[in-house]
């Protein structure tokens, strides 16, 4: 098994990221944007062979990508309603993501093997998967999570956090900090 890293941040993010191994060394780049039907997630060796792709193939509330895995499609994920509190099931693939997708703690199965484990510390996620082969498919996998999770985590956390700062900063206290600390994340939402 071998240990792969990538900023928290960057796997929920539009753009590139890079996943590095233990020592450092740049492994794969992923690339790609989230929001719109047929818009993808792909991740590419560092030489520049395309690997794994993540396709978008409906949107809303429960959107749903396939995943393709050098130019196959081996199986399709998709967002359910009690995401948070419940396990996903990877279709084709047989495969079973169970933990808390939130803090990026989970682990996937197939049957009772342990196919990837992921470890988060905030800043960094650690993710041991069983197989090199299987490791561009971990990463798209582990790339949707998280980006279904940082949407989660906009209308909850900073809610808590602004809660917190806001009794400091402007002297509010109880219910009055939360409503303002409310209102403040549904206007950064819909703007």
């Amino acid at each position: 098994m071998r240990a792969l890293y990538i900023r928290q941040d960057s796997l929920a993010a539009k753009g590139a990221s890079v996943v590095r191994d233990a020592d450092r060394r740049s492994i794969y780049l992923l690339v790609g944007k989230w929001g719109r039907h047929q818009d993808a997630l792909s991740l590419y060796q560092i030489s520049g062979d395309l690997l794994a792709e993540l396709r978008q193939t409906s949107l809303g509330l429960l959107p749903r990508f396939d995943i393709y895995y050098q130019g196959e499609k081996v199986g399709a994920i998709s967002k359910r309603l009690g995401f948070f509190n419940e396990m996903i099931y990877i279709s084709n693939l047989h495969w079973i993501i169970v933990g808390n997708f939130v803090t990026g703690n989970y682990k996937i199965y197939h049957g009772t093997t342990t196919i990837m484990n992921s470890r988060s510390d905030g800043d960094l996620r650690e993710m041991q998967i069983i197989s090199q082969n299987l490791e561009p498919i971990c990463i798209c996998i582990a790339a949707t999570l998280d980006h279904w999770a940082s949407g989660h985590s906009q209308l909850k956390n900073p809610a808590q956090a602004w809660h917190a700062s806001l009794k400091r900063q402007l002297g509010l206290r109880g219910s009055r900090a939360w409503h303002y600390a409310n209102q403040q994340v549904w206007h950064r939402m819909m703007h």
